[in-house]
């Protein structure tokens, strides 16, 4: 009898069109792709390669050094490519595409340019390094959710996924260590405008609505930045002060967030408490996925129910621990509560992606 030979599944990633390749017995489960870091959910059945493009399809070539060059036809690049006019890391991009890929992805034995470096910051903290898509089980994820069809795929998809508290402290932990001093400082510009009320408070004097309201909305706006840098610390981008003044393509759906929210957690202390906390358990990742550009208000209130219902445990220790840091950042002479909500920040943005598949721990 002859013997079944295990096929290799072949596709591309959702996201950055790189083909991956794994086992036919990853068929139904997800891959990670080395390239871009995003989950892609391999197909059960290995799916039809595309036609080659015909020889007169046209393609634009982005040089290392920043020239455009285009358009040119199959062709011709291939002329180019003979000619050593090309380097495996400049990119090309085919007539109708929004994103273009590296040369080498076309022609595996072009070499990248000797002048050129990749960007390696912080990729000594960075979580996710493999050199190899990873399989992982798919009992967490549901591809025909709302959540996987509405999430926008501007460079991360949002899967819902089971996460343990312990990878996602130890985590916050490690980030932290190597970036305490952005993320404290960030804390204690965020705390500006609580400081100022506290002081007025402590010299007896009645702020009218107006500045009151200002110093609110200031609080939120600061707020916005410094979760973008946390989120921008956790997948290992750059992050620097200029990040936490950034929140002003946000602020309005934000605000309306919040006030969304204030009405909801408002009814729920009404309603015994309990359903405020539900609220808080169920809900808390749509400010991230606001800020992190994933999705409008009303989108974020769906796949937020999502990406908890698996992580309502982990939710529920994370914010005891949040507490207990913030309580005992407070008992510190005070001054403790500044390094204590730097590391609740990027406690909650590593949680933000954990949970919605954006960031790995194996």
């Amino acid at each position: 009898m002859a013997q079944s030979v295990d096929m290799p599944i072949e596709f591309k990633c959702t996201n950055c069109q790189s083909l991956l390749s794994v086992p036919e017995t990853g068929s139904g489960k997800r891959a990670r792709c080395p390239h871009c870091k995003s989950l892609n959910l391999i197909p059960k059945t290995k799916p039809v390669e595309p036609a080659e493009p015909p020889a007169s399809q046209q393609f634009f070539i982005d040089s290392v050094s920043g020239s455009a060059f285009g358009p040119i036809t199959k062709l011709e690049l291939d002329q180019w490519v003979r000619e050593g006019r090309i380097s495996g890391d400049c990119i090309v991009r085919a007539s109708g595409e929004k994103r273009g890929l590296p040369a080498s992805r076309y022609y595996p034995n072009l070499q990248p340019s000797p002048n050129h470096r990749p960007q390696t910051t912080n990729e000594e903290v960075a979580l996710d390094r493999h050199p190899i898509a990873k399989t992982v089980a798919t009992q967490d994820a549901n591809p025909s959710s709302k959540t996987t069809k509405i999430a926008r795929h501007n460079g991360y998809s949002v899967i819902p996924t089971a996460t343990d508290f312990e990878l996602i402290f130890h985590a916050a932990v490690k980030l932290f260590l190597h970036n305490a001093w952005i993320l404290s400082t960030t804390a204690l510009i965020c705390m500006l405008p609580a400081i100022a009320d506290a002081m007025y408070r402590l010299a007896e004097i009645q702020l009218d609505a107006i500045p009151q309201i200002l110093l609110n909305l200031v609080q939120i706006y600061l707020s916005i930045g410094q979760a973008r840098l946390a989120i921008q610390i956790c997948r290992g981008q750059r992050a620097t002060f200029a990040t936490v003044y950034s929140g002003g393509d946000k602020f309005l759906p934000v605000i309306l967030f919040s006030f969304l929210a204030y009405i909801a957690l408002t009814l729920g202390v009404l309603l015994l408490v309990f359903p405020a906390v539900l609220l808080l358990l169920y809900l808390w990742p749509s400010y991230f996925l606001i800020v992190d550009d994933q999705a409008d208000v009303f989108q974020s209130l769906t796949m937020a129910k999502d990406i908890c219902t698996p992580n309502v445990l982990t939710t529920f220790l994370l914010g005891l621990t949040s507490i207990g840091i913030l309580i005992a950042g407070l008992l510190v002479c005070g001054v403790g509560i500044i390094p204590a909500s730097g590391f609740v920040s990027i406690l909650w943005a590593v949680s933000y992606l954990a949970m919605s598949g954006q960031l790995s721990f194996e």
